[in-house]
């Protein structure tokens, strides 16, 4: 309790500043226009809750964890008849992903700020009776006040990074306080369980039920919706290279890589997605610098004759995985620089084998699985990367079997939506 105390005076001293800078953005960036009264608690698009209706919780704070959480959602709606589903994003994403995914059958929403008088007006409009917080969402107040509720906190599809086990002593405080208030967490691996519990998770409640992302394999790309974007983007049927959730500074690299490529096959296409689509602009600027063909996915959409650009900047929702299913190689960002790597088994369950940079200490876990069967290739650095994507463009038979040991890991590791539920059924009695 006092740790809660401190945290929530930090809140509060920071509060004016911290409200101003959030109007500011809300006015500024699409990231947050529209959003801003339900991140500060208000849903007046919410239905009023019945006394006694069953409401489960599900928070997934961006496009990963929600195409993460997907199959886990699904099968609340399939169980859980007798409930309503309210699920959470941070990211406008995310919530294309859920409103794409579920339409009206679920209630989507933005996440509320994690400030006392936020969370008291969430769970008001909200009257969760079970709240699940997916991978790394930690959020004490929201977290010990729906325990204090009587309504089972799960986290699911936990991981642990190497910056969050290395938290300081006040912050690991603040950490055993929340995972006490937790009804079970279910963890990725043995790794990420062993951390979790250093860092003050009870051994009891606390479980290893695997990546539930490996459950993806089953919601592969629809070939047919593929086909059309294959027939779009690249018509003449070359070989493309897809450079999905790259930051900052990663680009440039990856440019560098497509070009030199292109000394070797000129009828190679790269698709290049940013992480955060806001970016698109910027990234194809840099594009332009090199290949002034280079257009915007969503340029191309009411394109009277199909074009065939050199390169094309991905800035629509919901395709990145539809790229990786055409894809001849595929690279997963955020990890030639130091960000932490993204999902590398996004490619892998679209039959891909993923290249990615050493900077993976968010997916290591996946990257160990890859790597172990066969179906992930570490690069060091840009170099590396192209003497690598080189090697595997030209040889036809090396490529397919990567790809197929990459789809292969996904389907021996899949099940963790299963085990899933199966804790969450139980910490709900």
């Amino acid at each position: 309790m006092f740790v809660l105390i401190i945290y929530n005076a930090v809140l509060i001293a920071a509060y004016p500043f911290l409200r101003l800078y959030f109007l500011w953005q809300g006015a500024r960036s699409e990231k947050f226009t529209g959003t801003m009264q339900e991140r500060f608690g208000r849903y007046p698009a919410v239905k009023r809750r019945k006394s006694g209706e069953r409401v489960i919780w599900v928070h997934a704070v961006s496009v990963g964890e929600a195409v993460g959480a997907t199959k886990f959602i699904r099968l609340l709606l399939e169980r859980e008849k007798d409930a309503s589903i309210v699920v959470t994003t941070a990211t406008k994403g995310g919530m294309n992903i859920l409103e794409s995914s579920f339409g009206g059958s679920i209630t989507a929403a933005y996440f509320p700020f994690d400030f006392p008088w936020v969370v008291s007006r969430a769970l008001k409009a909200f009257k969760p009776s079970a709240l699940i917080l997916m991978e790394t969402e930690i959020w004490p107040n929201l977290t010990t006040a729906v325990a204090r509720r009587g309504a089972p906190v799960i986290l699911l599809n936990g991981r642990v990074s190497d910056r969050m086990a290395s938290a300081g002593a006040m912050v690991k405080t603040i950490y055993s306080s929340v995972f006490n208030a937790m009804r079970a967490l279910g963890m990725q691996t043995e790794e990420d369980a062993a951390r979790i519990i250093r860092l003050g998770a009870p051994a009891a409640r606390t479980h290893v039920v695997g990546n539930m992302k490996f459950d993806a394999a089953p919601d592969a790309p629809d070939a047919e919706k593929t086909a059309e974007l294959k027939a779009l983007l690249n018509p003449g049927c070359g070989p493309v290279f897809t450079a999905g959730s790259t930051h900052l500074g990663e680009e440039e690299m990856i440019l560098d890589v497509f070009s030199r490529l292109r000394m070797k096959r000129p009828d190679l296409r790269l698709l290049l997605a940013p992480r955060h689509i806001e970016r698109a602009a910027v990234v194809l600027d840099l594009a332009r610098a090199s290949f002034p063909d280079a257009k915007l996915r969503s340029s191309l959409a009411s394109a009277g004759v199909v074009p065939t650009p050199s390169v094309v900047v991905m800035d629509t929702i919901g395709e990145l995985r539809l790229a990786y299913g055409l894809s001849t190689l595929c690279f997963v960002g955020g990890s030639l620089v130091e960000r932490g790597g993204h999902n590398i088994l996004e490619p892998a369950a679209c039959g891909k084998a993923a290249f990615y940079g050493p900077h993976m200490m968010n997916f290591i876990a996946s990257a160990r699985a890859l790597e172990a069967g066969g179906g992930g290739v570490m690069v060091k650095d840009s170099e590396d990367l192209f003497a690598l994507l080189s090697r595997f463009l030209e040889d036809e038979e090396a490529r397919t079997l990567i790809d197929s040991n990459a789809f292969k890991v996904i389907m021996r590791n899949a099940g963790a939506t299963e085990r899933a539920h199966r804790i969450f059924k139980e910490s709900s009695l």
